[in-house]
């Protein structure tokens, strides 16, 4: 299992948003798939975005994995939104 960084991704993601990253990778690794990343500050997004704070990623819209997985392993605080062409996670705790 590998994670993959697409070409011309910037920044680090904050240490809570990090954290779930890896919960995702781990869960992309008990199944053998491959993680790609498609954003993280870099880019243009929306109003309010956590993107640019590094609190939030972006990742391929193929996943193997069903959003609740997703949602199941990040936890509490995240949300994981299906967008057009990928799916976005952040860390923010209500």
């Amino acid at each position: 299992m590998t994670v993959w960084i697409k070409q011309g991704v910037m920044g680090c993601l904050k240490p809570q948003a990090r954290k779930g990253l890896g919960r995702v990778a781990d869960l992309f690794a008990t199944e053998d798939h491959d993680l790609f990343i498609t954003s993280i500050r870099e880019g243009t997004h929306k109003a309010g975005s956590l993107h640019y704070d590094g609190q939030a990623w972006d990742m391929q819209d193929d996943v193997k994995f069903q959003l609740l997985e997703i949602r199941e392993a990040l936890g509490p605080g995240f949300d994981v939104v299906p967008e057009i062409d990928h799916i976005h996670c952040e860390y923010d705790p209500k």
